[in-house]
This record gives structure tokens, C-alpha cells and sequence, in this order.
């Protein structure tokens, strides 16, 4: 889409504005538009509710761009920044404009015109559904029927007050529904997530000692909505009910009585649940790829990850995501303890290239960055330097995963406030992050001296790293 001239633009925002009174009707042509201050990119990218590309906008001077829709299907809606993405309800008529700050991305985000008074709704809601994160983790220390009367009384609220604004601004039947199932998706993800956020009981005594009608709103699930197929509320609620729904099947035949991610037959057990609950396939593909990709960086048992990848064909359909999960294993078959480094070009702040291995002479950190992760990337880089201060023993090196130039580099560790030490780029990131399965990005790599795998999925942040790191120095 070419870029609308400024003044276009601030001819046709007031005109928009002027269309949202209460009593004014809708026109026939539906508008999206906003504002981006500190932008990430110079574009956003509009996607509908099955995740297809609608258009790529540019952003002009101010940060602004404004689409006019054709051939225009009611629903949901997801903008994307280049960094973070946030949802938009768009209804025929609606002339929506919002305005945000990506220092703040959520927190900023506000919503003017026609159509903005239900998307406020939501993002409030959204905001409101996170600050309560401290508080439900406060309630899901209490016996089970407590638990639930706080969190559906909390509810009760939430449905109240969506009721009372309803009435107040004639909101569509489309809305009503999906600003209900918001609600009652965070109600629903919560009690999933009862069995895991009890401290005193393992997750077996917790299950076993449910109220028999604590999962009843589990009947009413439909698992093949496919107009909210990519709603974060819903694909939320999916994930967490899987966990428990083949935490309970793989308790009911194993002597296992704590939850462990990495179990093979936990696993595999979630994927015969999701096959025998989930008939729309992109759902199915979604859902299986997500759970595929966290097991195989989880998990250090190279040993089963043909099994998994086996059970992963059987039900996913995606050539892409398999092919992507084959690549993986691949990589991690390569990567197991006790091998060495594959062998890589990086190129040094000199604009040389070197190996890989020649820079570890010492019992070495690997770790990555990518400018499209600002938070990774100053908070990598400070953990790193705390950890040098403690274990000066250790290397540390970072290397970024983008096609990018020495100076590129240097500037974007220097507008952030990073000094560059030990800082490499890949000569060819692409086969570079294939080989070293490099996702997620904070996946660390720790080597002995002679450049050999200690462990290729530490993780910096992790409230055991320091003791990987003695073990490392005691290698």
C-alpha cells in the first residue's frame, strides 16, 4: 500500500472524529489508522483473524498511516509493529484510530472514532486481566472451593460491568460475545492453572482433591472456534487447558505424581488429546506446533525426539511446521553434551572473520542477541556483565543473529548504553541459527575450553545458571 500524503491524512482524522457521536449512523466504508510515537519500524502489518495478511502499511513522518478496507469481513483484527502485536475488534462502519508509544505498547494504547469505545473496552480489560496476575497467584493458595468463589465473584464483576456498558452504548451481539468469552477465557485459564500454582501440594494431591464440578464449564469449550482462532485470551486458555487435561490422563496411567514438561509419554499424551479434541485443523496445526517446539528446547533427551516428531506428523498438517521441527532435531542431534561446537564463521567489531572456536580458550558463555528484541538485548548484556564480575574465570561472548553490518552493530549496542566486548555477528546468520537452534533467542550455550557442549539450552536468567556455572569450571 503506498503512503497517503500528511495532509490527506489530517484532512480526513477530523472527519473521522466527527463521525463517532452516539446518534450519528455508520457510513458504508470502514477505516483503520493510528499513530505510533518511538516506532520500532517504519511499518505495521494488519492481519485478519486467520492470521492472512491484509496489507503492510507505511508510516509516514509522524508515525501515522490510515487504510481504507475493501471487500471489508467483520471481526477480529491484529496489528503488528515489527516487536509486539496487539488485537482490534473492527466492525462495517468503523472509522478506528488509535494512538500508542511503544515504550509503553499496551499501557499507551488508546483508541479514538467510531468502533473505539469497545476496543478500549477490550484493551482495558486486557490490562486489567495482567495487574490481577499477582492477585490470583495470592487466591490460588487457598483450598479449591475458596479459590473458585474468589476468582467467579471477580468474574460476576467483570460480566456486570460489561452488561451495564452494553446497554449504555448499544454494543453489537459480536461484541457482547466476544467481550464475554474475554471474561470467562481468563476465568476458564485460571483454573487450569490452579493444579500448577499451589506451593504446598504436588500437582497430583491437588487434582485428586477438586471439587467434582471445579472443571464443569470444561462441556461448554468449543475447541474449533475459528473466528477467535488467533485471540490471546482463547489460544491462552488452550495451551494452559491442554497442560491439565493430559497432566490428569497421564496421572490416571503412570506413577508419575508431579508435573514434568519434558516426559515423552506427558507429551504424547497431550497430543492424543488435542487430535481427539480439535477437528479444525489450523487450530490443531497451531496448537501441536507450539507444544512441538517448547518440548524440543526444553527437553535433553535427543534420544526421543523421533518419537515425538513421529506422533507430531500424525496430527499436524503443516509441511512447514514439521520441516521446522525435523531442523530442530536435527540441529539438537548435533548439539548433544559432550560434542563438539559446530564450526562457524563470526566476524569481530574489526570487520574480520574468524572461527567460532578460535575465541573459546577458556570455559565459555554463549550467548545471542537480535536487535528486534531491545529488552533481550540490554538484559543479556547486563546479566552477562554482572556474571563476569562473579565468575571472571568465564568468557562471555555475544554474538547478534541479523544480517548486519560491524558499524550497524556497534551503533545499536552504543545507542543503548553497551559497551563491545566480546561481540561478534554470524558471516551467515541463517545457517548459523539453523545449526545452533538458535530459538528462543535466549538459549545459552555453555562449552568447555576446548569448545566442547556442556549444555546447548542453558539459560542466563534461570535460578540455576550460577550453579551450571561452577559445574562448568569444575568440568
Amino acid at each position: 500500500m503506498t503512503l497517503r500524503p500528511l495532509l490527506y491524512l489530517l484532512l480526513l482524522f477530523p472527519l473521522l472524529f466527527t463521525c463517532s457521536k452516539e446518534n450519528e449512523k455508520r457510513s458504508e466504508n470502514t477505516y483503520f489508522g493510528g499513530t505510533i510515537k518511538n516506532k520500532n519500524s517504519n511499518q505495521i502489518t494488519l492481519r485478519d483473524y486467520k492470521n492472512t495478511i491484509i496489507d503492510t502499511f507505511s508510516l509516514d513522518a509522524t508515525g501515522s498511516f490510515l487504510h481504507q478496507f475493501k471487500n471489508f469481513e467483520p471481526g477480529l483484527y491484529n496489528f503488528f509493529d515489527g516487536r509486539e502485536a496487539q488485537s482490534v475488534f473492527i466492525q462495517k462502519g468503523d472509522s478506528l484510530i488509535f494512538r500508542l508509544n511503544t515504550i509503553d505498547f499496551d499501557e499507551s494504547l488508546t483508541f479514538t472514532g467510531i468502533g473505539s469505545k469497545e476496543n478500549n473496552f477490550l484493551i482495558n480489560q486486557f490490562l486489567e486481566n495482567e495487574k490481577e496476575e499477582e492477585v490470583f497467584l495470592k487466591f490460588s493458595q487457598l483450598p479449591c472451593n475458596t479459590f473458585r468463589d474468589k476468582i467467579d465473584s471477580i468474574r460476576d464483576k467483570k460480566l456486570s460491568r460489561l452488561k451495564q456498558f452494553s446497554s449504555k452504548n448499544n454494543t453489537s451481539e459480536d461484541f457482547n460475545a466476544l467481550a464475554t468469552a474475554t471474561i470467562n477465557f481468563q476465568n476458564y485459564f485460571s483454573k487450569e492453572f490452579y493444579p500448577f500454582a499451589r506451593l504446598d501440594k504436588d500437582e497430583i494431591e491437588v487434582l485428586n482433591g477438586l471439587d467434582a464440578t471445579f472443571f464443569d464449564y470444561r462441556k461448554d469449550i468449543n475447541y474449533n472456534n475459528e473466528k477467535i482462532q488467533n485471540y490471546y485470551p482463547y489460544k491462552t486458555f488452550l495451551r494452559f487447558h491442554f497442560n491439565t487435561l493430559a497432566l490428569q490422563e497421564h496421572f490416571s496411567h503412570s506413577k508419575d505424581s508431579t508435573y514434568n514438561n519434558t516426559s515423552l509419554h506427558y507429551n504424547l499424551d497431550r497430543f492424543k488429546l488435542i487430535d481427539q479434541k480439535i477437528s479444525f485443523q489450523p487450530i490443531k496445526n497451531d496448537i501441536s506446533y507450539y507444544y512441538m517446539i517448547r518440548y524440543l528446547n526444553d527437553s535433553k533427551n535427543v534420544e526421543d525426539f523421533d518419537q515425538m516428531l513421529t506422533a507430531f506428523k500424525r496430527i499436524n498438517t503443516n509441511p512447514d511446521n514439521i520441516d521446522k521441527a525435523a531442523k530442530i532435531i536435527n540441529s539438537y542431534k548435533r548439539l548433544k553434551p559432550g560434542l563438539q561446537l559446530p564450526e562457524l564463521t563470526i566476524i569481530n567489531k574489526l570487520d574480520e572473520e574468524e572461527l567460532l572456536s578460535s575465541e573459546i580458550t577458556k570455559p565459555t558463555v554463549l550467548y545471542f542477541w537480535t536487535a528486534n528484541n531491545k529488552y533481550h538485548l540490554i538484559d543479556s548484556h547486563k546479566k552477562a556483565a554482572e556474571l563476569k564480575q562473579k565468575y571472571p574465570e568465564v568468557k562471555f561472548i555475544a554474538i547478534n543473529t541479523d544480517n548486519i553490518s560491524s558499524k550497524k552493530q556497534a551503533a545499536i549496542l552504543q545507542q543503548n548504553g553497551l559497551t563491545q566486548y566480546n561481540e561478534f555477528h554470524f558471516k551467515n546468520p541463517i545457517n548459523a541459527k539453523d545449526l545452533l537452534a538458535i530459538k528462543p533467542i535466549n538459549n545459552v550455550f555453555l562449552v568447555d575450553k576446548n569448545a566442547k557442549i556442556i549444555n546447548p539450552k542453558a539459560n542466563m536468567f534461570s535460578v540455576d545458571f550460577e550453579q551450571q556455572l561452577v559445574e562448568l569450571l569444575n568440568h
